[in-house]
């Protein structure tokens, strides 16, 4: 399992990355009003599709994708369908995960403006809200976990496929300062927590990551991106991702 760390705020990388995107991309990029979101757009696509083209193979313009029902984005080619991805990015920074399963990964940048317990009571499930509350004497620790579990709850939606839509009430995942990140459980499938696992991803500070992927889940390797301009990384892609 690879997790590859993309550093967003590039504005010269983000014109070089530009002739890679699709021309549905370029569009997107560009119906951002602010420059640093057209920037981080360009970017984490850019890379998106240069780190998939040395597992897949080919030149990273002439991928294609396709979505599922709920909007996750797979290879469109049949050829590349063992080969599963997910994007995520907040603030300045993007993550990549590459896996012969499904999986999902998320980053959340910290953002201390956020009310966290009355989010907590829109979006977390009961249970969430208690472990929570129990955090709210200690400012640092109640930030923390309320990214903690942001971070795991939109990792799992997106390695299911079932995305947001799904609600984020029916099912509940640790967000403790002591606890390892896990699925608790899923109200609306109870094998869930037998099929997913999940695991938080350190990604630096000022940020919460975290992985889902299909059980068992072997070692998690994060992936120096510097190095992709001097080493052909077609040799990782092995059959232990």
């Amino acid at each position: 399992m690879h997790v590859w760390r993309v550093p967003l705020d590039d504005a010269a990388g983000a014109w070089a990355m530009r002739p890679l995107l699709s021309a549905a991309e370029r569009a997107q990029a560009d119906r951002y009003h602010a420059e640093i979101h057209r920037v981080r757009y360009a970017v984490a696509h850019g890379w998106l599709r240069r780190i998939l083209a040395r597992y897949a193979g080919g030149p990273p313009a002439s991928l294609a994708f396709g979505a599922g029902p709920n909007g996750k984005p797979f290879l469109a080619d049949p050829a590349h369908a063992a080969l599963h991805f997910n994007l995520a990015h907040s603030g300045a920074l993007g993550l990549v995960a590459v896996s012969r399963a499904p999986v999902g990964v998320d980053v959340e940048a910290w953002d201390r403006t956020v009310e966290y317990l009355d989010l907590a009571e829109h979006f977390f499930s009961p249970s969430e809200r208690v472990a929570l509350g129990a955090l709210a004497h200690d400012l640092v620790a109640l930030g923390a976990g309320f990214f903690a579990a942001w971070s795991r709850k939109e990792a799992y939606l997106k390695a299911t496929g079932d995305g947001i839509t799904r609600g984020l009430h029916h099912f509940d995942v640790t967000l403790g300062p002591d606890e390892p990140a896990a699925l608790l459980a899923d109200r609306l499938d109870a094998a869930a927590t037998r099929r997913w696992a999940m695991t938080a991803l350190d990604v630096g500070p000022g940020y919460s990551a975290a992985l889902v992927a299909q059980a068992p889940l072997h070692e998690v390797v994060l992936m120096p991106l510097e190095e992709q301009s001097s080493t052909d990384y077609t040799d990782h892609a092995d059959s232990r991702a």
